[in-house]
């Protein structure tokens, strides 16, 4: 049964919901973050400077990450207050806290990969060779998959070590890594879904 559903003033282009379901996170094409209760209420929202790409939830629901269009990595607290903001050299295609929200890495258009503590300090980057469409950090923020239009999946340590990265046929749009980081799929513009261990077979 559909619990609620709420108009936002454009393509609400990602979501993301906290572990026990009681935060539910969404950014919107209308330059908007969004934060809603259980029940649907608006808890607050966030005006950024373009249409906002991707956010991403800790488990607790505490710390909210945010890409946008306009080149920036934002990071909320529950309340809505703006902790930090990071610009980067383009937009921002995906963001990934981890649980406890100690990490936040970074996809962006500037063909980088960014981790970022809670603090808002850069720990590192990472170059691909193209726009770095999506990234995904475990649980404990140990390892960082990213997918790129290089046509690469990439496994970086917390350091920014690169573990391995992997060819595939076409862009890759889309990685999930699971909470210890001991697998970590990717989805393809090649029309195939991939699954790799934490070595990279």
């Amino acid at each position: 049964n559909l619990l609620w559903s709420y108009k936002t003033g454009d393509w609400a282009r990602s979501v993301s919901i906290s572990s026990d379901g009681s935060c539910i996170a969404a950014g919107s094409y209308d330059d908007k973050v969004y934060l809603f209760d259980r029940e649907g209420n608006l808890l607050w929202s966030y005006k950024t400077g373009r249409g906002v790409d991707s956010v991403s939830i800790s488990s607790d629901g505490s710390c909210i990450a945010a890409g946008s269009g306009d080149d920036k990595v934002y990071l909320f607290d529950r309340e809505g207050n703006l902790l930090w903001s990071h610009e980067t050299g383009r937009d921002v295609d995906s963001v990934s806290i981890s649980s406890d929200g100690s990490c936040i890495a970074a996809g962006s258009r500037d063909n980088k990969v960014y981790l970022f503590d809670r603090k808002g300090n850069l720990l590192w980057s990472y170059k691909t060779g193209d726009g770095v469409e999506s990234v995904s950090i475990s649980s404990d923020g140990s390892c960082i998959a990213a997918g790129s239009e290089d046509d690469k999946v990439y496994l970086f340590d917390r350091e920014g070590n690169l573990l391995w990265s992997y060819k595939t046929g076409r862009d890759v749009d889309s990685v999930s890594i699971s909470s210890d980081g001991s697998c970590i799929a990717a989805g393809s513009w090649d029309n195939k879904v991939y699954l790799f261990d934490r070595e990279g077979n």
